[in-house]
């Protein structure tokens, strides 16, 4: 994975000079081939990832809003040792009463240099964070973040409102992880059957939901959030744990089948048919 992540920020750093995109393409494909002038195997999935990502905005890649882990400005010490022990995110934003609100984003490193002090100040340890459309497409997004050293951004809908959250690190996982058969061009279906469970993509819309299997989710739980994962998540006020169930009503339930450390994977649909 190491091998891979460096190979990918080396061609990020090339591919966001846009005014020599195709340039850089060229020197990129000459520069990972092999003698007979075929890139080698691995860099040549990782560079069709990066084509794909040139055409995408930020709104295809941030995390949802409803998804999003952040911490108050007044949080005491003592609950923020909780959401740090549960979280594995290195940087958090800071908000004052909720994310409409976001003075910055602190740094896990610079917390652990502050935690013996017998008061911890969270805004005098914030860092700069950037605020910007979910519309702007990501290579855009990278070269202000590298020109202006920043690694979150804030992404903002057509009214003003937060809309999700986007680092460096998960454009580059954005590459990474989605490496695929260089033959495999078909889309990936948001759910599947196995041994006999519905299992569904947490990222899947809930509008998409609703259509897709003929059921309506209370509108107080689809409110500020985009996604299944995004109602979970506000369900649960945290990331859940495996095996962990969501009950929406008397039919409808979501069990957690894969999570990571920052976000909700995959689930297990109760209560409805597949179409």
């Amino acid at each position: 994975m190491k091998i891979k992540k460096n190979i990918a920020l080396k061609l990020l750093q090339d591919l966001i000079k846009d005014e020599k995109f195709k340039k850089d393409l060229i020197d990129l494909i000459s520069s990972n081939s092999d003698s007979s002038g075929i890139a080698k195997n691995e860099e040549k999935k990782i560079f069709n990832n990066l084509l794909k990502v040139h055409k995408k905005t930020v709104d295809d890649v941030m995390v949802p809003r409803g998804e999003i882990i952040y911490i108050d400005q007044k949080i005491d010490k003592e609950n923020l040792l909780k959401i740090i022990n549960k979280e594995a995110h290195s940087r958090m934003p800071v908000v004052q009463n909720d994310l409409e609100n976001c003075l910055g984003m602190v740094h896990i490193k610079d917390i652990f240099k502050k935690i013996n002090n017998k008061s911890l100040n969270i805004k005098s340890l914030l860092r700069e964070v950037i605020y910007i459309p979910s519309a702007t497409p990501v290579f855009n997004l990278l070269q202000k973040m590298k020109k202006q050293n920043i690694h979150l951004a804030i992404v903002m809908d057509e009214f003003n409102s937060v809309a999700g959250l986007v680092t460096i690190e998960d454009l580059v996982e954005e590459i990474v992880g989605e490496i695929e058969d260089e033959h495999d061009s078909e889309e990936i279906p948001m759910y599947h059957q196995k041994n006999n469970q519905l299992i569904m993509d947490a990222a899947m819309l809930v509008d998409d939901f609703e259509r897709e299997f003929d059921v309506t989710i209370p509108d107080d739980l689809k409110e500020d959030v985009g996604t299944i994962g995004g109602i979970i998540f506000n369900l649960a006020g945290r990331i859940p744990k495996k095996k962990e169930k969501f009950s929406i009503n008397k039919k409808l339930s979501f069990t957690i089948h894969k999570v990571s450390s920052r976000k909700i994977l995959e689930v297990v649909v109760n209560g409805v048919k597949s179409q």
